[in-house]
């Protein structure tokens, strides 16, 4: 009997396994440096001997710098559960049938999102104040959460929740604000408990967003 067949697909499963725990492994010493010493003070050679890999692997298999930052905040807006956040998010979308429960469902899992996701964002920002590759990752990212919102605001548009006064584009640029920009202030500094967020901001977001029953 011949067993190469087999063998073959046990090697490539084990190489795809080799290269995710790797990198698992550079994403992690990335996110643990960047947050310890910032954009411009972290270079591919400190990450690469953190996670124990070349440079030359990293720049293969992410770009540099830019492209490790790119791969942080994606596993970030991933969320921690099963499924991607934005996929969830689109099922609350689908099976809401009330806007003020669609609103309430997005805040918690942007809520899931934000503690690494708004470390990113943070970073990026103050780094594309002098740097040309991350000034370009922040546009990147920044169409990449208005595109998001715009999905939202039609989400909410075709359910029939959208105020009658508000385009998809406005609704969409309020959704921008709410999703993230609050999280700061309130949770981090403020002090905010998890439930008083959620609370206040779905009645600020649902007297700001939503038609009156």
């Amino acid at each position: 009997m011949d067993d190469r067949p087999v063998k073959r697909r046990y090697d490539a499963e084990q190489r795809r396994r080799r290269a995710g725990e790797r990198r698992m492994r550079v994403v992690g010493a990335a996110r643990a440096l960047f947050a310890e010493r910032g954009f411009s003070g972290t270079t591919v050679a400190a990450v690469a001997g953190a996670a124990d890999v070349s440079p030359e692997t990293i720049y293969k298999a992410f770009g540099g710098k830019a492209g490790l930052v790119r791969s942080i905040w994606q596993d970030a807006l991933a969320g921690a559960g099963p499924e991607h956040a934005e996929t969830r998010a689109n099922a609350v979308a689908a099976s809401g049938s009330n806007g003020v429960q669609i609103i309430e469902g997005w805040l918690r899992l942007a809520l899931e999102v934000a503690p690494r996701a708004v470390p990113v964002l943070t970073l990026v920002r103050s780094a594309a104040e002098v740097d040309p590759e991350a000034a370009e990752l922040l546009d990147e990212i920044e169409r990449g959460r208005a595109e998001r919102m715009m999905h939202n605001a039609r989400a909410l548009e075709a359910g029939g929740h959208l105020r009658s006064d508000l385009s998809p584009a406005q609704a969409s640029d309020l959704l921008l604000i709410f999703s993230g920009e609050f999280y700061d202030p309130l949770v981090l500094r403020a002090g905010w408990d998890v439930e008083t967020y959620v609370a206040a901001m779905t009645r600020t977001m649902a007297a700001a967003l939503l038609r009156r029953p």
